[in-house]
């Protein structure tokens, strides 16, 4: 009788490395794909987001525009500013942080792309640390129309929640806000809008948040002449701070009160956002390409934000 010897089947020490190696390679490929596709999600998201809020945010503002309305008396009835530094604490902002937008040369230059006409475009231009206040008087507060009420757009750096001057316990973030005076108000006030007050339209605290990561906001104002051409009324320089419109009978040319109104907004994606909050609460070190802070701030923006433009007119009409 034959005794066969039986042969048990198994997987040498090489085998077993190739296939692990073939796993981990596989493995690799898989989390790349994955990571890869997740990224391009959550980018799509943020621009679905960021697009969302701007066209909801700038509707607001032309339909704000779109039913403004002025007074024939003495006084400013459509005004723009560009503060300062020391102007920006009664406006809630946020100012104790080491990298904030630099309030310098930088960030002024409302009027682009000044040695040739034909190629200035309000998507160029810079409106100093705040971007400008923009306020004036309109009909639009209530669905249906309403009396007029004074209203302001402008930008606010602060907290997401908390308080302005409170630790960082939340994100810190730049937003369109706007803020507006109740119709009984704006009567009794009358519609001098640089009257003192109007100083509640300051407070951006007290508005309405209409959207996230704006970090400049600019308008040109501009009037329509006779033969139907368009005259700039602001900017008139590259580093113009002020505009204040006027309906009086006799204002001087510079200070007419304006038809026609281009709107831009700057916003951040999210990514842009949280990079400029590292690089503001003083987290991470100055790349050494950028020779100053101010460059490095305006370099992160310049490449993580996208600027949308809008062009209104304004129907100006008289008030009651």
């Amino acid at each position: 009788m034959n005794l066969r010897r039986q042969r048990h089947a198994g997987f040498t020490l090489v085998e077993l490395l190739v296939a692990i190696t073939v796993t981990v390679v596989l493995a690799g490929l898989l989390i790349a794909v994955t990571s890869g596709a997740l990224n391009i999600w959550q980018r799509a998201q943020s621009r679905l987001t960021m697009n969302s809020q701007v066209r909801l945010a700038l509707d607001l503002l032309a339909r704000d525009l779109q039913a403004a309305v002025h007074s024939s008396d003495t006084g400013t009835s459509f005004a723009v500013d560009i503060l300062s530094s020391g102007q920006l604490a009664t406006h809630s902002w946020r100012l104790k942080d080491p990298r904030i937008k630099p309030d310098d040369t930088t960030s002024l230059h409302a009027l682009a792309n000044t040695t040739v006409l034909t190629e200035q475009r309000i998507a160029d231009s810079r409106f100093g640390q705040s971007g400008v206040w923009l306020r004036f008087i309109t009909t639009n507060v209530a669905a249906g129309g309403s009396l007029p009420t004074a209203v302001s757009y402008q930008i606010n750096r602060r907290p997401v929640s908390g308080a302005v001057t409170g630790p960082n316990q939340t994100p810190v973030r730049y937003s369109l806000f706007r803020s507006k005076v109740n119709s009984d108000d704006t009567f009794k006030n009358g519609y001098d809008l640089t009257a003192a007050a109007y100083a509640s339209l300051s407070d951006a605290a007290l508005g309405d948040a209409l959207c996230d990561n704006v970090v400049d906001f600019g308008v040109w104002c501009y009037v329509r002449e006779g033969n139907g051409t368009l005259t700039r009324l602001y900017p008139d320089a590259d580093n113009d701070r002020s505009f204040h419109g006027s309906a009086q009978v006799g204002a001087p040319s510079a200070a007419r009160y304006p038809v026609i109104i281009d709107v831009m907004l700057r916003v951040l994606n999210d990514s842009g956002a949280t990079k400029l909050e590292q690089i503001e609460l003083g987290r991470v070190d100055r790349p050494p390409e950028y020779g100053t802070d101010s460059a490095w701030w305006w370099g992160v923006v310049d490449a993580e934000s996208r600027t949308f433009n809008l062009r209104v007119e304004v129907t100006g009409a008289p008030l009651p």
